[in-house]
């Protein structure tokens, strides 16, 4: 594993006591919502989903997702949760979480691969202009 990053951008999420499984740790499927969480948290700071340009046929859909998991993590923490555009193509694009808990100790990273998708035609589709131009700022 490379050595993890934390971003700019950041979110906290506390630890809920149902989020932990038999073995008393956060369930692995737990870390998905995380990551969820965080990147619509990301779209709705970045003011994508107000977006008067926001074609209403269209939208990103999860296409892959890949997480390392480094660390356990127990309630009651609270864990910083950090992404990132990592990369913009035409019709797709990609963001990188990495996460940290209270003693600065990377616990998760991961890469989420989202495709634009038009759900009129049931087909992928260019990222709208409007967008991409969304996406290109925060690299600034």
């Amino acid at each position: 594993m490379s050595k993890p990053e934390r971003y700019t951008y950041s979110v906290q999420q506390k630890v809920a006591w149902g989020d932990m499984d038999a073995f008393g740790h956060v369930n692995n499927v737990v870390y998905a919502r995380y990551f969820e969480t965080a990147r619509a948290s990301f779209f709705n700071d970045m003011r994508l989903w107000e977006s008067p340009q926001k074609p209403l046929e269209g939208g990103p859909v999860l296409t892959h997702l890949e997480m390392d998991y480094r660390k356990q993590v127990r309630f009651p923490e609270t864990i910083d949760i950090s992404v990132k555009l990592e990369s913009v193509k035409n019709r797709s694009f990609s963001i990188v979480c990495s996460m940290w808990n209270q003693a600065g100790e990377c616990v998760l990273t991961g890469k989420a691969e989202l495709l634009w998708f038009n759900f009129s035609t049931g087909k992928p589709a260019a990222i709208p202009d409007a967008y991409k131009e969304q996406f290109f700022q925060q690299d600034k």
